[in-house]
């Protein structure tokens, strides 16, 4: 009876002593887990929100004196900057040697990676598109914004182009959300598109 109770005893032991290991093994494994979580996170704050410098003030000609720098005193803290911001427009000249309306309305779409992008007046006649065959398109959106309706198809934004004193309808077809200062953009060279070319 005493070598049963012994043994089931050593028994009990070794089994409590591998349900320790293994417990160790988990909560190691759980810290280096975690470790790697927090080094990633770490790493992609540090790609979301990269330090941003004010631009440096161009000197005046002639007095190596930015403009209003003289007399003027920096206080308080700096102003911090959004951490996320939406990626600039790169830098495509939409005009310059352009041949055509349509060349500088491709390098519109370039700008803002834009699908596609129509300009038509408010009766639905389509003033200028990439694509051939768009005026049935342009005549139900313009006939929509015409009754204030949201534009019915995904992806699509209208934007009311002023032009020469005409409203004229810019129908925006993008993969992804425009933000305001992306949709300002447009609009501002959409204008300048069609004062270069009408």
């Amino acid at each position: 009876m005493t070598a049963d109770f012994e043994s089931m005893t050593e028994l009990l032991l070794v089994i409590l002593a591998i349900a320790c290991l293994v417990q160790l093994v988990f909560v190691g494994l759980l810290l280096w887990y975690l470790k790697r979580v927090a080094d990633t996170l770490g790493s992609m704050r540090a790609k979301v929100s990269p330090l941003q410098f004010p631009p440096s003030p161009v000197p005046m000609p002639g007095t190596g004196e930015s403009p209003g720098a003289a007399g003027v005193k920096r206080t308080g803290p700096a102003r911090e900057e959004p951490a996320v911001s939406p990626p600039p427009s790169p830098v495509v000249d939409i005009l310059r040697d352009s041949p055509d309306i349509q060349e500088s309305i491709h390098r519109l779409c370039e700008k803002y990676n834009l699908g596609d992008f129509i300009i038509t007046t408010l009766d639905g006649l389509v003033v200028v598109s990439l694509h051939p065959g768009s005026s049935e398109e342009a005549a139900r959106f313009s006939d929509l914004f015409r009754r204030k309706k949201k534009p019915d198809s995904p992806g699509v934004t209208f934007l009311e182009i002023a032009h020469r004193g005409e409203a004229m309808l810019g129908i925006v077809r993008a993969d992804h959300t425009l933000t305001p200062e992306e949709k300002k953009g447009i609009d501002e060279d959409a204008r300048k598109i069609l004062n270069w070319w009408l």
